[in-house]
């Protein structure tokens, strides 16, 4: 039995491809042809040489990276967007921990850590708060609960800290500046909602 040839027309119809990708194709090799005048001629076994040539196929899964990542440690189900609100909350936890843990604290470096976790807490009691609880997969309920009480802690933690610090201070003028600076910001807080939000 002779072999079949197609155009390169016909051939592209039959691949349900432009000719400018089979042509393309003959130029890379991809499909075999042969031109015997002016035109090429694709044989019919050709096509399905091209067809079974461009199927994809998927890769072996890959072993796992040993780099660290965002991702590992990221349990399956998890909620990426309340995974951020945890780390988020627990992060700002720490860092109010720490500084106040260290002692020999400035009052000016309290009055601004004291102002980023009222900050933090009340933009995310007001705004997000009950969107990450429904966010959150049933095994990240109980870590959200735990940052939401380590941020509310903290919290209170840098208010108390920013008192013993503000009676401490021996340069009176300073305490009256922050206090009034701190009068302003907490107006704001209470403009925004988050003065007492959460608590």
């Amino acid at each position: 039995m002779e072999e079949r040839y197609l155009s390169l027309s016909d051939a592209a119809d039959a691949l349900d491809i432009s000719e400018r990708t089979a042509y393309r194709w003959i130029k890379l090799g991809k499909l075999r042809a042969y031109k015997p005048g002016r035109d090429y001629r694709i044989p019919e076994a050709a096509l399905k040489e091209a067809v079974e040539a461009s199927e994809v196929h998927p890769k072996a899964e890959s072993p796992s990276s040993l780099e660290p990542s965002l991702f590992n440690g990221f349990e399956e189900g998890w909620n990426l967007k309340a995974s951020y609100w945890i780390e988020c909350l627990n992060t700002q936890a720490d860092l109010c921990e720490q500084i106040i843990a260290r002692g020999g604290y400035d009052l000016e470096t309290m009055w601004h850590l004291e102002g980023a976790a009222i900050e933090l807490w009340g933009a995310y009691s007001k705004t997000v708060r009950r969107l990450v609880r429904e966010w959150a997969s049933p095994g990240q309920v109980a870590p959200l609960q735990r940052a939401e009480a380590r941020m509310r802690a903290a919290r209170t933690a840098t208010r108390q800290a920013y008192g013993e610090c503000r009676d401490a201070e021996e340069d009176r003028q300073k305490v009256v500046d922050l206090d009034a600076r701190r009068q302003l910001r907490e107006a704001r807080y209470t403009d925004q909602g988050y003065a007492n939000a959460g608590m």
